[in-house]
């Protein structure tokens, strides 16, 4: 079993990364920093000749070294405009395409992690819909949310313990792995 982190946010070192960290400090992962990544958008080519892949980027190699042998996979994004980081949403828009090639999405179990400054436990709750809805369609198991309240670069950091949406989410990935 193994587990990947994706952080969905344009900084590298911000409080979504820090959640990160926190949250699985002391269990085996891997991090992926989605902005280190060249994603293109999604091409639907369906009423085409074409192939629905899009080899010109780094997705491909993403899935297949990282996301493909992960068991459990942790999505991270900040709160933005009331959704999630325009890279998670490209990332899982690609997702089609590895669905469209038998990519075997089925089993692995996803998690997710949500910073924002304001109420973000009420105002993001359409980034955990657009994933457990994602997780459904994949037959992947959708495993929860992990919510936390930060705006300044060291919120998160700065935090005596973690909420505890994130010490349960982060229970259950200890459970899963065993």
């Amino acid at each position: 079993m193994s587990i990947l982190f994706i952080n969905g946010s344009p900084r590298r070192q911000g409080n979504t990364a820090t959640l990160g960290d926190r949250l699985l400090t002391d269990i085996p992962h891997t991090t992926r920093q989605l902005a280190d990544y060249r994603l293109n958008f999604e091409q639907d080519q369906r009423e085409t000749t074409q192939l629905q892949r899009d080899l010109t980027d780094e997705y491909e190699s993403l899935m297949s070294t990282y996301f493909a042998p992960a068991s459990d996979i942790v999505l991270g994004t900040p709160v933005y405009w009331y959704g999630m980081t325009g890279q998670l949403k490209v990332f899982m828009d690609r997702w089609f395409d590895s669905f469209s090639h038998d990519f075997p999405f089925a089993g692995k179990r996803i998690y997710l992690l949500v910073v924002g400054a304001d109420q973000p436990e009420i105002k993001a709750t359409g980034i955990t819909q657009a994933i457990h809805h994602s997780c459904d369609w994949l037959k992947m198991d959708f495993c929860g949310t992990g919510v936390v309240t930060a705006d300044g670069p060291q919120d998160v950091a700065n935090l005596a313990i973690l909420p505890p949406s994130c010490q349960a989410l982060r229970q259950q990935i200890q459970a899963n792995i065993k």
